[in-house]
């Protein structure tokens, strides 16, 4: 695989992948005796399951805790069992595991091998692996700790903790620490790059506050009225946890939570011996992955390192009121008890998050029982810690493979766990003698919706059965409405909607639990020059109400204005939330460019190229087919599309140029302009792309087929 394929691959998997990232320990006797400050007050309120926050499910809570793991013999077995299945072991080649229940370790055990060429087994109790996001729940206890002891308000203003730094926020609502805790606080995307993965001993990481300050996002909603799963809110919490604190991060986790814990192969640093314990990790075509750092050098959103054995010792402590078997209180009860409730949710029977934990994994497969979890992915790693509060039981595991096609070894996991132990609740989603609502009435949920996170679009439609059909870029799926507001897919996994105050349908989740999706508004305002009946207003006018699109509504949008090379990429970039490149310029004429940083991040994610000569050309009108070959490279890379290059094409298209066009057009990726003579397509290859022919690109990128 060469090293753009490489670059390309991850970055997708950053953009897309669910990362799809106190003060001394009290004893305690301090924790029951210390005055309750307003803080403690506010934690104690937000534990209570009233209208304040909202219960782990709508399901009666059940006194009969009868079922579940209770015996280490049969937990082993039924983990031996699941991991010596030929399917499961395929998966990955490493995998360690812990399962506590009511303050004992119920199996601690690690399957398969470190490496390829040592051969040595797997050791739950030294073996490390990158738990990824997982770490995410650590730098909320964190928070938590500090509330506990009145250094910070869940309803503090972040601002007070910038140094003076104004967050860009038109709302006259400000973003909140429980908003970063709950990934309710608006901001635009944040995800880290390429740059940020550090593979070079001598690259020299940047601080944590400099990588903050360096692509501090503007508030694009309302703080509070929607979730998006937000990398930046939680390396926002570490750093505002060293500002109150005055200890570094890394430093500071290591004093009031490994190790008071006796977390001792735990860290968010990479270090020597902890490196040396690291499993390996390998790509697709089976070559090890270089053990990397990061930049910063401790990611609070994601670089915890740890053992199955230690993170059974955090699961037995949390399960226990925050308080150790010694005694060691790390959270007090009202702090866990805030973290095991769901403070926000599109619908009482699908839930966002906690504080630190998100929705189960796969909601309908809970048989009835009250999960929190937290999942984790990055580059050779996925992970996954549940727990059932009321059960005091927790699960985790971390294995070595994030390849799509192996990421649902925590899903299958967490299923069959779940159905082994957990039969005796109802299950999940059933309509429950609810009415489905006529066509007309669900008229209303039809659109396209796009997801706040990574973008790409969702169209939902009536179906003749008074059904939604729904669409996005990997399916199509027919739901039945259970709720008002609550379908289910033939899969039995939900759909939920969200209304504004005036009842009109605003957000939806479904594909991505981890984002809300906005359904884009049916009459976008428009240009002096694109109204509603303009052959491209669908396209500008999507971009626009997206986001995508700066240009000012009152002014003309020039449809017809060529599109230099610079920006093009800076439009493709925001529409992927690929952030700017702080590294120093690899082409020798885009120093003076308004788009430098953003050419540097784009060659640095291995989707574009130079034109020979160390030169970029920024300024020169871009080619259709080069624009086509840059879309090309990612849409193809990333295995949303498939590369179909069948369509014939007119003379004129490059041979370089030849496949990525073809799939442009058997792919619809165009508007009118591409036209069909005898059987071949004119695409306009050698043609400079203009605006509106720039919006029709971008925006049918992001349709459903």
């Amino acid at each position: 695989m060469n090293k753009n394929k490489k670059r390309t691959c991850r970055t997708i998997g950053i953009l897309t992948a669910l990362l799809t990232l106190s003060l001394a320990a009290e004893t305690s006797t301090y924790a029951q005796h210390q005055p309750e400050s307003n803080s403690t007050a506010t934690v104690k309120q937000l534990a209570s399951l009233g209208s304040t926050a909202l219960p782990l499910s709508n399901n009666a809570a059940s006194n009969d805790f009868t079922s579940g793991p209770r015996e280490a013999k049969e937990v082993e077995a039924f983990l031996d069992d699941f991991f010596a299945k030929d399917a499961i072991k395929k998966k990955a080649g490493a995998v360690t595991v812990s399962v506590v229940q009511d303050g004992k370790v119920l199996a601690s055990k690690g399957y398969g091998v470190t490496d390829q060429t040592s051969k040595s087994p797997v050791d739950a109790s030294r073996t490390t692996f990158r738990i990824a996001s997982v770490s995410k729940v650590f730098t909320a206890a964190a928070v938590m700790q500090l509330v506990d002891q009145g250094k910070i308000s869940l309803q503090d203003n972040i601002e007070k903790y910038l140094d003076g730094y104004e967050v860009t926020n038109s709302f006259d609502t400000p973003v909140t620490i429980e908003n970063l805790l709950t990934h309710t606080t608006g901001f635009e995307v944040r995800e880290p790059t390429d740059a940020s993965y550090l593979t070079d001993a001598s690259q020299k990481p940047i601080s944590l506050k400099e990588s903050i300050f360096a692509q501090f996002p503007s508030v694009l909603r309302k703080p509070g009225t929607s979730y998006m799963y937000d990398n930046f809110a939680s390396r926002l919490q570490g750093y505002i946890v060293q500002q109150v604190s005055g200890e570094p991060f890394g430093s500071y986790m290591q004093k009031h939570l490994f190790g008071p814990l006796g977390m001792t192969s735990s860290s968010f640093t990479l270090t020597k011996d902890l490196a040396g314990r690291l499993v390996t990790s390998y790509d697709s075509e089976g070559s090890a992955i270089p053990v990397y750092n990061f930049s910063p050098s401790e990611w609070p959103e994601g670089s915890m390192v740890s053992t199955a054995s230690d993170m059974a010792l955090f699961m037995k402590a949390f399960l226990n009121d925050g308080q150790a078997a010694d005694g060691t209180v790390i959270l007090s009860p009202e702090s866990v008890k805030a973290m095991s409730t769901y403070h926000i949710a599109i619908h009482p029977d699908l839930p966002d998050m906690t504080y630190g934990f998100e929705s189960p994994v796969n909601p309908s497969k809970t048989n009835g029982e009250d999960v929190i979890s937290k999942g984790g992915d990055i580059l050779g790693f996925s992970s996954l810690l549940w727990l059932l509060p009321d059960r005091k039981t927790g699960v985790f595991v971390s294995y070595n493979s994030n390849q799509d096609s192996n990421q649902d070894l925590r899903n299958d996991l967490f299923t069959a766990f779940m159905d082994h132990y957990y039969t005796s609740r109802k299950v999940a989603f059933e309509p429950g003698g609810f009415k489905a609502q006529p066509a007309n009435v669900l008229a209303k949920f039809e659109g396209l919706y796009s997801d706040l996170r990574i973008k790409l679009l969702t169209r939902v439609e009536v179906g003749d059965d008074g059904t939604l059909i729904v669409r996005d870029v990997s399916a199509r799926h027919q739901l039945k409405q259970v709720d008002d507001l609550l379908f289910v897919d033939e899969q039995g996994k939900p759909l939920a909607f969200k209304t504004d105050e005036g009842g009109r349908i605003i957000y939806m989740k479904y594909s991505n639990l981890y984002s809300y999706a906005a359904k884009i508004p049916d009459d976008p305002a428009g240009f002096p020059d694109v109204t509603a009946d303009h052959p491209y207003a669908s396209y500008i006018l999507g971009l626009k109400s997206l986001g995508y699109l700066t240009d000012d509504l009152s002014k003309p949008f020039q449809p017809l204005q060529a599109v230099t090379r610079g920006a093009f990429i800076h439009a493709f970039n925001s529409i992927l939330s690929i952030p700017e490149s702080a590294n120093p310029s690899s082409f020798k004429d885009i120093e003076h460019s308004p788009y430098r940083k953003d050419i540097q991040a784009a060659l640095e994610a291995g989707i574009l190229n130079g034109t020979g000569s160390g030169l970029f050309e920024p300024d020169r009108p871009i080619r259709r087919e080069e624009a086509a070959a840059i879309v090309f490279r990612l849409v193809a890379g990333s295995g949303i599309r498939v590369p179909d290059s069948t369509a014939v094409l007119a003379p004129g298209t490059s041979k370089w140029a030849v496949d990525a066009v073809s799939s442009a057009v058997n792919w619809k990726l165009h508007g009118p302009e591409v036209t069909e003579s005898n059987d071949m397509f004119d695409y306009g290859s050698q043609r400079a792309l203009n605006k509106q022919e720039l919006a029709a690109l971008l925006f049918t990128m992001l349709l459903p087929d």
